[in-house]
């Protein structure tokens, strides 16, 4: 907590607010690429095992069929 009040005093309020507002600015879409790349890897999954001929794939492919 000590290091935390130190590294505050070193800064001002405008450093401060410029710092929180870059971090929202750059992380402000991450919520969003996450859910995308979760329903890229669950597409390669499934195609990856449509060509394997998998029974774990068939599952996999029958419930995102469902979900479209």
């Amino acid at each position: 907590m000590e290091n935390l009040l130190n590294f505050l005093k070193e800064f001002n309020l405008q450093t401060i607010i410029s710092m929180i507002v870059v971090v929202w600015y750059f992380s402000r879409d991450v919520k969003g690429s996450i859910e995308k790349v979760d329903s890229d890897l669950k597409v390669m999954n499934t195609r990856i095992s449509r060509v394997e001929g998998t029974i774990y794939g068939k599952d996999i492919y029958k419930k995102l069929d469902e979900e479209e």
